[in-house]
């Protein structure tokens, strides 16, 4: 009769284990199924946020961008009137040709 009594606490028990890991499969299976939802949310929601953030980082680049050519440009436009100002004084132009001092510093050489 031991023996029978141990038989049937062994089925028993083994029959709780099985019943407890049924349930503890189907949590697992459930959390599964509700994490792989929720990282679906998750996953879309990233996505969103991925393509706004590259949307504003091709907005900001191309800001930057036309800053930097702005800038470029208005170097290039100071640097041409720098150049026209300095050619613009390089050339003496006679003002009164009938001045007798002004044929003195137009003459072509200064040796005397």
């Amino acid at each position: 009769m031991n023996a029978v009594d141990h038989g049937s606490r062994i089925e028993c028990t083994v029959e709780e284990y099985r019943r407890g890991m049924v349930r503890l499969q189907d949590e697992y299976d459930e959390m599964k199924r509700q994490s792989s939802a929720d990282n679906g949310a998750a996953l879309l929601e990233a996505i969103e946020r991925v393509e706004t953030g590259r949307e504003e980082h091709a907005r900001l680049e191309a800001e930057e961008r036309e800053r930097a050519a702005a800038q470029a440009r208005e170097q290039r436009e100071v640097i041409a009137r720098a150049l026209a100002l300095r050619r613009s004084k390089d050339v003496v132009t006679p003002t009164d040709d009938d001045d007798p001092e002004g044929e003195y510093y137009r003459r072509e050489s200064w040796l005397i």
